[in-house]
């Protein structure tokens, strides 16, 4: 997800266009979370990869062209933890990431958590522990809540 380290990176681009920054800079400082309005700040003035990237796999679920955004909506509704619909939706997701185009790929891939999600599939090919992949389906719909409310 995104870190504060990023945010300040963003608002120093917002910075060098002419918008005045130094009180989101200093309320991120003084924040121990990221401050959901400077996020939607940096997202009006340049939409972020991150939210564009869950908005296109969204609306390609409206279309009924992908199961995948459901799948990820829906993942703390599985108790009973299928290991299919966690591999399958984590893989396509992946696969959706790399073929996504956006501006800075490093930081986009760290921001859709695609490391993460790499490690997970290891962890499951090698011990065949869903554990950790399904946790990973948690945290990446909470993801996109908080981008969907920074959208709003």
């Amino acid at each position: 997800m995104i870190s504060k380290s990023d945010v300040v990176l963003l608002l120093t681009e917002l910075q060098d266009s002419g918008e005045d920054v130094s009180k989101d800079i200093l309320t991120l400082y003084k924040s121990d979370t990221i401050p959901l309005d400077i996020l939607k700040r940096i997202n009006d003035s340049k939409p972020l990869s991150v939210v564009r990237f869950y908005e296109k796999i969204r609306k390609s679920y409206n279309n009924k062209h992908s199961k995948m955004y459901i799948n990820i909506m829906r993942s703390d509704e599985n108790a009973t933890q299928d290991a299919k619909t966690i591999l399958t939706t984590l893989s396509g997701l992946l696969n959706q990431i790399l073929q996504f185009e956006c501006d800075d790929k490093p930081m986009f891939l760290k921001h859709v958590r695609a490391d993460e999600i790499t490690k997970a599939l290891e962890i499951y090919f090698k011990t065949f522990n869903i554990e950790p992949a399904f946790k990973l389906l948690k945290l990446i719909k909470a993801d996109v809540k908080v981008l969907q409310m920074i959208k709003e």
